[in-house]
Formats: structure tokens, C-alpha cells, sequence
């Protein structure tokens, strides 16, 4: 067969993707674009497929007229129209069509509801401000580990806010303060506008909640806002979710951004030609946010309604699933040697870390596990650039319910397990983000793994057959007598190192059976 018959046989069952209940679709009628995401499926931690957006400008001229223009429904469904079509040619298994502020204030929106509906031949679910609010922590829930503060949801239209925390959510109330509504509202006066936020904003019952917590940040402009904070102080990740400013920080940040004007600041290339208008009316409104409820942090989120939505059609058992290990999981089954070593890893490292007399807090056990199951991921490559390219992976995919001390913690682990202990320079970017404990258990973590390969190259079965012990500042490991061969100059050079990072010393033993002597009869 020729190679592409071999591939085109091969793409009925694509490998790199997990196929499961999906492809799930989404159409998000918003009141600045139309956008539709196709998820790999339904999941704890949603992988995108596809993703395009169509600035329609429904809510451009809401506040003067009250009705969405002709230009902007036309362009809008044009564009629905085309992401029908894509969702059929994917055989998206489900399609959630949804639309937010600009459809439901609109005098016209229920016709335009009703258009869509008769092209599409899909119902059009318009969230009220209150299930909007709902979705968008439900986003937040499903992007993070244990959230614990307020979710603002900043669109074109309207701006939701909601408590989260380990009690689920909170009462959640919608604003007229989205930027093309507050733009209209103040006539294109920045000062205004920054009034119109402050007495909206008095009456918010989620920001005396705020103080001394988080404050997610979804939506958009409020994320193109917190890119230009990122590339305007050199920040080494490029990630956008979960990076975190102080709200002091992004409170002057925004004054800046309101004083000087968005032209003059540094990077600003980084934000697309159709968002940089926006991003002055979104510091407004950020800035009255943080001068009324004081949160310790602002946490950009790179997932809001959208995923909300599919979060919400979970069972009670996976949206407790840690979101970290999920993703992590399907990059071992997609990218390992053996997804079952790596998962072996987990408990083997465990035991090295518990003989080295290393403890770990519960946060710290779930990145070890990550990294355990992300070990193998770098071996396709040339062994020359095997932690350049593990570190690009994790420095760049899509992981959730991870901060990005602990990317930096993963990166820097996969970067010396492939690239040796004395060899880290091209680690200094996760070294910024790495504080310096978790910096030392990187390095533990790294030798462990240069360790554990060598014994078992990409082979499962052999590590839960070794034995861990600690003997009088001594990492002993003791190998069953079928694996003595195993044994050499290369795995003992390896355990010294790794034992040396606790000032311990290392032994390998070999577990020699013993004979059975035969009775006589």
C-alpha cells in the first residue's frame, strides 16, 4: 500500500486526537462577536479543536437605538452559517448554540433569535444575566483547582459577577457595563465611563466579598488587557491563563492605561488591531472592580461561558476530577513511550522522595504526579533538543488547574531529566517562575526520572518490581534477581547523583533467591 493510502486508511482513526464523546461544539453569540469553539469532547479539561470568531458588532449601537443594526445581524449570520456547516463536516456529536447580552436586551433580538433559528434549524439558547454569570464561574471552576474569590465576566454587553469558592456559587448579578455598551453609554469619554462604572458598581454585593482574594478575570478585553500587562513586563511565559497580578499592580496599571492612552503602551503589538479600541473601556471598569472590592489578585482566565456550558453537562464524579492530571494523562497516552510507565512513575517517585525523607504538601503531589505522567513526552525528538521541546510543551499547552509556578516547576523537571542536571541554561525561563523550593524538588524530581529510565527505557513492569529503602544517610535500591543485569556503571553514576542532591549516598543490591532444596520421597 502506498503511504498515502496507509494515511488516508489512518485517518478514519486519527491518533493524535482522543476521540470519546466528541467533537462537542459551541457557538457563542456575543454581543462584540460571533465565535465558534469544536472541543476535542466533553471534558474536566476541554482540549479546543477548532476556534474562529467574527467580529459582528451586535452591540455596537445598542445603547443609542436600542435594536441590533441590519449590517451587524447580517454579518452574524453569515458567520453562524459557515460554523454550522464546519460543525456538520466535523460530526460534532452535540452543538450548543448561545447568545448573550446584545440578543436578549435588543427590541429585535427575538426576531433575530428566531432568524437564526429557521437557517440553522437549531434551537438559540439566549442566557439570561444570571445563567451568563453562572456559565462564566462554571469556567472558572472547570479551569481551576480549587477557586476561591469573585469571576467577572467583561463582554460587549453586559459584565457578570458571581462568588466562588469551596461552598460552589455564589449569587451572581449582570451589569450594563460591557465596553461597547459603556463606550455608547458615555459618549466616548473615558471619565465618564469611569463614573458610570463607580455607580454601577456601588450596588455590586459581590465586591465586599473580594477583599483579600482572587478576582477571575474572563472575557476577551479583559484578557487583552492582562496580555499587555504580560509582554509589558518581559513576563517569560507566555501562557495567558492563570497568570496573576497583584490588584495594587493592576489597578495602576490601569490608570496608566486611562491617563496615557493604550497607543503608548510597550507592547502593543501583542493585542489584536480589533481589540485594542476596547481595552481603555475594560481598564475602566477593572479599575473601579479593584478600588471597590480589593482582591489580593487578579487571575486572567482563559475560560469563561463556553466552557461553563460543558462543565455544567458533566457527571458529579468527573467534574471532580483533578483537571491537571486529566490533561496530563491524555498528553502521555498521545505523546509517551508507555503511558503506563509514566503512570508507574507516580508511585516509584513517590517512594524516592519518601526515602530521601522529602515532604510534599498535597498541591505539591499533584505536580509531581503531572510530571510523572508528562516524563516521556520529548523521546520522538533528536536527543540534542528532547528538553527544548518538552519544555515548549509544557511552557505552551493548554493545562488547567495549574499555576505557573508550577509550569515553571514541570518545565524545569523535564528540561533536566533530558537535558542533565549540569545542563539546565535553556531552563531559565521556568527558573523566573519557579520558587526556589519547588526549583529543588524540580531537581530531585529530574534525577529521579534519569534514574527510573535507565532502568526501564520506556518499558513498563520494571520499576514496581524494584525495591526503595533509606539505611543511615544511604538511597538503597535493591533490584529482584531475574533484573540483576540491569545493574551497571550508567544506573549507579545516576542513583550517586540523585542521592547527592540530600547529601545522601547510593547503593544498588540485588535480591539474590534462594535455592529450593527437593525432598527426598
Amino acid at each position: 500500500m502506498s503511504t498515502v493510502g496507509e494515511l488516508a486508511e489512518a485517518a478514519t482513526m486519527p491518533r493524535g486526537r482522543r476521540m470519546g464523546n466528541g467533537p462537542v461544539g459551541i457557538i457563542d453569540i456575543g454581543s462584540n462577536s460571533i465565535r465558534l469553539v469544536l472541543y476535542e469532547r466533553a471534558s474536566r479539561a476541554p482540549t479546543v479543536f477548532f476556534n474562529e470568531k467574527v467580529l459582528a458588532g451586535l452591540g455596537e449601537d445598542l445603547s443609542e437605538h436600542g435594536r441590533l443594526s441590519d449590517e451587524s445581524m447580517s454579518r452574524a449570520i453569515a458567520a453562524i452559517s459557515r460554523f454550522v456547516t464546519i460543525t456538520e463536516a466535523a460530526d460534532a456529536q452535540v452543538l450548543t448554540i448561545i447568545a448573550t447580552a446584545a440578543a436578549r436586551d435588543a427590541s429585535n433580538g427575538s426576531v433575530f433569535i428566531n432568524e437564526i433559528e429557521a437557517i440553522t434549524g437549531q434551537p438559540v439558547k439566549v442566557l439570561s444575566g444570571l445563567e451568563e454569570a453562572a456559565m462564566a464561574a462554571n469556567g472558572v471552576l472547570c479551569g481551576f483547582w480549587q477557586p476561591d474569590g469573585v469571576v467577572g465576566d467583561l463582554g460587549g454587553g453586559s459584565l457578570e459577577l458571581i462568588d466562588v469558592g469551596d461552598d460552589g456559587l455564589g449569587p451572581g448579578d449582570s451589569f450594563p457595563l460591557g465596553t461597547l455598551r459603556l463606550r455608547g453609554d458615555a459618549k466616548g469619554d473615558l471619565a465618564a465611563a469611569s463614573k458610570i462604572a463607580s455607580d454601577t458598581l456601588s450596588r455590586a454585593p459581590q465586591l465586599p466579598l473580594l477583599t483579600g482574594r482572587a478576582f477571575y478575570a474572563v472575557g476577551g478585553t479583559w484578557r487583552s488587557l492582562v496580555r499587555l500587562h504580560m509582554v509589558g513586563c518581559d513576563y517569560p511565559i507566555s501562557v495567558l491563563h492563570n497568570y496573576e497580578v497583584p490588584g495594587d499592580e493592576m489597578a495602576q496599571f490601569c490608570d496608566r492605561i486611562l491617563r496615557d492612552g493604550i497607543d503608548k503602551m510597550p507592547g502593543l503589538n501583542a493585542v489584536s488591531k480589533n481589540r485594542r479600541a476596547l481595552v481603555p473601556w475594560g481598564a475602566a471598569v477593572m479599575r473601579e472592580v479593584i478600588r471597590r472590592g480589593r482582591p489580593d489578585t487578579v487571575v486572567a482566565s482563559a475560560l469563561g461561558v463556553r466552557e461553563g456550558i460543558i462543565y455544567e453537562g458533566l457527571g458529579t464524579l468527573e467534574k471532580r476530577r483533578d483537571p491537571l492530571l486529566i490533561a496530563a494523562e491524555e498528553l502521555a497516552l498521545l505523546r509517551s513511550r508507555s503511558p503506563q510507565q509514566a503512570a508507574e512513575l507516580i508511585t516509584w517517585t513517590g517512594q524516592v522522595f519518601e526515602a530521601l525523607g522529602v515532604r510534599e504538601s498535597e498541591q505539591e503531589k499533584r505536580l509531581r504526579a503531572a510530571g510523572c505522567l508528562l516524563s516521556d513526552i520529548g523521546w520522538r525528538a533528536h536527543p540534542d533538543y528532547r528538553g527544548d521541546q518538552a519544555i515548549a510543551i509544557v511552557s505552551n499547552v493548554s493545562l488547567y488547574g495549574i499555576d505557573h509556578q508550577g509550569r515553571g516547576y514541570i518545565a524545569l523537571t523535564l528540561m533536566e531529566r533530558y537535558g542533565g542536571l549540569e545542563n539546565s541554561h535553556h531552563g531559565a525561563a521556568a527558573e523566573t517562575v519557579c520558587p526556589p523550593r519547588l526549583e529543588h524538588r524540580a531537581r530531585l524530581l529530574a534525577a529521579a526520572f534519569r534514574l527510573a529510565y535507565v532502568f526501564a527505557p520506556g518499558l513498563p513492569g520494571i520499576l514496581p518490581r524494584t525495591k526503595i529503602e533509606r539505611e543511615a544517610g544511604m538511597l538503597v535500591i535493591t533490584l529482584p534477581d531475574d533484573l540483576a543485569a540491569l545493574d551497571g556503571e550508567r544506573p549507579r553514576r545516576r542513583l550517586k547523583q540523585l542521592a547527592r542532591l540530600v547529601n545522601f549516598d547510593g547503593e544498588i543490591r540485588i535480591a539474590r533467591s534462594v535455592p529450593q532444596l527437593e525432598t527426598a520421597s
